[in-house]
């Protein structure tokens, strides 16, 4: 298994700690009744169990997780507690096919609610997996199982083993609320079952990580309507806000700020990029490529704050590039628009190339408008509504990206 490559620090099961502020707000977001039983798979030392044993005192509490020693930490933060309910532990794989059985050994029925903070990893695919995936009703709707996230595996397992009507409420990265390879898992998800809440979490709620991430609250039945909550914690200790959003149109992404910036748009632009654009290509040199060019190749790390709107000159580069390893290389030149397409202030890197030609690395596009359209794209991507479009349309776990599909929606305006 292995990590994304924003982790900096996790322990050897890929876990992030979950913030008391995140683990109040996780546990509230369920119904109010107590639950039959709790289930909460993966528990590590229990941080969600903790939050739901102070919620409901005489609650069933199941927990499963390979870590014995975390189920040891739990039993005594419980007893320490006062906790009057009933704890059990399992110390099996969450991901287990068979967990089924298992549990039924351990509970006189299945579990009514469920917490759950999955490891942030892309698991090794087991032949087991596409059982549990089937059985939850989401074959055929998950990208290629070489990157599939484990949080889509354990929201598909607490699914398949709750009692119809329960409810799970799942920690989950940015990916599987933005990213379009999770489009079709969306609207599966959206269809099966009733998607009562997405509750998108402030970088920094984890321990470790600025990961971005979202709370799924998911009841196992039908939609109860056509509307879907999509909401925010702006930050830690804040007040969640929240819109609503028809679920035909939240399958594009389950992410407040980008329908929300669409809310505030009274009317739809009159003319988007994608009237007016020539070309809209990356660039063609990854990192290692850069480094090892023997000309200069513009990155995204050229391009500097000041820099941000400007048209700048590149002349003086252009005959280093009838160098063969240039041959297929992505030039910029002049007229062209130069913009980020991936980093946390990728809405701050946007040039306009004046004169003179560059190459480019895989971070940056290459925007290319025709010569009456060039100044009012360069000012509708830098101007403070093409920043906050670009940042709501912007997603990812960790640094954001923008794809080609929607740069292309980016409203401008005229001169």
């Amino acid at each position: 298994m292995r990590t994304y490559e924003h982790a900096r620090t996790t322990d050897h099961l890929g876990r992030y700690y979950t913030d008391a502020t995140v683990s109040r707000l996780l546990v509230a977001s369920l119904p109010a009744r107590t639950p039959s039983s709790l289930l909460d798979l993966g528990a590590g030392e229990g941080a969600l169990a903790l939050e739901a044993s102070s919620r409901w005192k005489c609650l069933d509490l199941v927990t499963v997780d390979v870590d014995h020693h975390a189920s040891r930490v739990l039993a005594q933060q419980l007893q320490r507690r006062g906790f009057a309910g009933r704890h059990r532990h399992v110390q099996q794989d969450a991901l287990e096919v068979d967990l089924c059985r298992r549990l039924s050994q351990e509970m006189k029925w299945r579990p009514s609610a469920a917490v759950c903070n999955p490891p942030f990893l892309v698991p090794a695919w087991r032949k087991g997996y596409c059982s549990i995936v089937e059985d939850a009703g989401f074959s055929g709707a998950l990208p290629a199982i070489t990157s599939t996230d484990a949080a889509t595996l354990f929201l598909a397992q607490n699914l398949r083993l709750m009692e119809m009507g329960g409810t799970v409420a799942i920690i989950v990265p940015d990916s599987l609320v933005s990213a379009s390879k999770y489009q079709r898992f969306r609207e599966t998800l959206l269809a099966k079952y009733d998607l009562q809440q997405a509750i998108r979490l402030p970088r920094g709620a984890f321990a470790g990580t600025d990961a971005l991430a979202h709370v799924f609250v998911v009841a196992k039945r039908k939609p109860a309507n056509d509307l879907v909550r999509l909401s925010v914690l702006p930050a830690l200790g804040a007040k969640v806000k929240s819109i609503y959003v028809d679920r035909d149109r939240a399958a594009k992404r389950l992410d407040y700020f980008f329908h929300a910036s669409q809310q505030q748009q009274q009317h739809p632009p009159s003319l988007a990029l994608a009237d007016i654009v020539v070309d809209l290509r990356r660039g063609s040199f990854n990192s290692a490529e850069v480094r090892a060019s023997p000309a200069f190749v513009l990155h995204t790390t050229d391009i500097h704050q000041a820099m941000r709107g400007t048209w700048f000159d590149f002349t003086g580069g252009d005959e280093t590039y009838r160098d063969e390893r240039f041959k297929s290389a992505v030039i910029a030149e002049a007229g062209d628009i130069l913009l980020s397409r991936v980093g946390r202030n990728a809405a701050d890197k946007v040039i306009g190339v004046l004169a003179g030609s560059i190459a480019i690395s895989d971070c940056l596009y290459r925007l290319r408008v025709g010569p009456d359209h060039r100044v009012s794209v360069l000012r509708s991507l830098t101007s403070a509504a093409g920043e906050s479009w670009l940042k709501a349309h912007a997603y990812g776990v960790a640094a954001r990206q923008i794809s080609k599909a929607d740069l292309l929606m980016l409203p401008v305006e005229p001169l």
